[in-house]
């Protein structure tokens, strides 16, 4: 058995996320999805539109098509990268995302270029702009502002350049005309990640503080279960067997091997008590309730739910991890339909640390992971690899660090 390496430890908990809200909120952004293939219905709708109202400026049908084609291609990549089921949303994605979107805009101004009459009515600025908007909720928002300026240059350069439209103005009222929309949406876009991400750190610090607390109340909690189980073994093995002697004034063969066999049982209690994890407090009181209900099965800790870590690699999780791996077990311990004796999570790879979550539960597959996806979906974007495996009712959910190193800001290894 391999120790765990306090550079390990170090190592995991050095990571330094992205200040984005999906970094930071990760369940508070997927609940923001849908505005994703919202905005971009709608910049679809309206490209449709312009289209059908340029058609007398058109010169190439062909380039006008293709253009809506391209278009739909960066809604799809935004949509389906964006979805909780595929974080986190990586840079090469939004740089994807934002150059679908341009050259869609610039195969239209193509496709009206010497015929076009109006920048105004142009579809091109509004669709990159109605994209941009929801970037900041997945990317940086320096990143975000990088892609609205080149977008911009790149889409109001193509509007100074045109000599057909019926308005004569300079050059420069052309390029701010196009450029304009794509700037606004970015920057307000921005503004409310900025408040959000600024919200979120604040909060963190305020939970932070009340996580030391409750920590210690769940630690009180667990001792005063760990003291009634000791209590109860006495009050159910070791006094009545006692009184038994007493009564009896003899001791026999049998009455060693009986008092050799309860010491064990306690002995093992009373080693279990000094070296619970974190894991096991967190599994042990989100079971409690499930687990009264049927005590017999749970007399043996190897048939009842357990935790199998015996290098505590739990200490490698960071609060955030903490956090979503606890909402996690006490989401699995509320299943109706789950066998609280089947609930195994498991420690593996000091060097390399990953965790296993296996619990049998009667329900639909569909219901499950409806349930369970999106704390899948927080630990990728809180620098985990995580992956939830659904079989005739059984639930494995695996999340660990990358092998071959820990995660940089981009969610890549290194």
């Amino acid at each position: 058995m391999t120790a765990l390496n306090p550079r390990t430890i170090v190592r995991a908990r050095s990571v330094t996320l992205e200040r984005t809200p999906q970094r930071l909120d990760p369940l508070g952004a997927q609940s923001a999805w849908p505005l994703v293939p919202l905005l971009g219905g709608v910049a679809l709708a309206y490209a449709v539109y312009s289209t059908i109202i340029h058609a007398g400026q058109i010169r190439d049908a062909s380039l006008a098509i293709v253009a809506i084609g391209v278009l739909l291609l960066a809604v799809v990549i935004a949509t389906i990268r964006t979805h909780p089921g595929f974080a986190p949303f990586g840079r090469w994605s939004h740089f994807s995302v934002v150059a679908f979107s341009v050259t869609a805009a610039a195969l239209f101004d193509s496709s009206v270029w010497g015929r076009n009459e109006r920048i105004q009515d142009d579809w091109g600025q509004i669709a990159v702009a109605l994209l941009l908007i929801a970037m900041p909720l997945y990317r940086p928002i320096g990143e975000v502002a990088g892609s609205a300026v080149v977008a911009a240059i790149v889409l109001g350069g193509l509007a100074a350049a045109q000599h057909s439209l019926v308005i004569a103005n300079i050059p420069l009222v052309y390029a701010t005309v196009a450029a304009t929309p794509i700037l606004a949406l970015a920057a307000g876009g921005a503004g409310y990640a900025w408040t959000l991400t600024g919200e979120t750190l604040r909060w963190r610090e305020v939970a932070r503080e009340g996580q030391l607390r409750l920590e210690a109340e769940l630690r009180q909690a667990a001792e005063r279960m760990v003291a009634q189980e000791r209590m109860t073994a006495l009050n159910a093995e070791a006094v009545p067997f006692l009184t038994s002697l007493a009564h009896r004034g003899t001791v026999t063969a049998e009455d060693i091997d009986s008092a050799r066999s309860i010491a064990e049982r306690l002995r093992r209690m009373s080693v279990r008590a000094v070296s619970r994890t974190w894991l096991e407090d967190t599994l042990e009181l989100a079971l409690a309730p499930r687990l009264v209900e049927a005590p017999a099965a749970a007399t043996d800790e190897r048939d009842g739910p357990r935790v199998d870590d015996p290098d505590r690699l739990e200490r490698v999780l960071t609060a955030d991890q903490r956090a979503i791996v606890g909402a996690m077990i006490a989401t699995v311990a509320g299943r109706p339909g789950l066998d609280p004796c089947s609930v195994l999570l498991t420690a593996r790879e000091p060097e390399r640390p990953s965790f296993a979550l296996h619990a049998a539960i009667a329900e639909p597959r569909r219901d499950l992971r409806r349930e369970l996806l999106p704390f899948v979906s927080s630990l990728n974007s809180v620098a985990m690899r995580a992956t939830m495996r659904l079989r005739a009712g059984d639930v494995t959910i695996r999340f660990a660090y990358p092998h071959g190193g820990f995660p940089d800001n981009e969610g890549r290894r290194r």
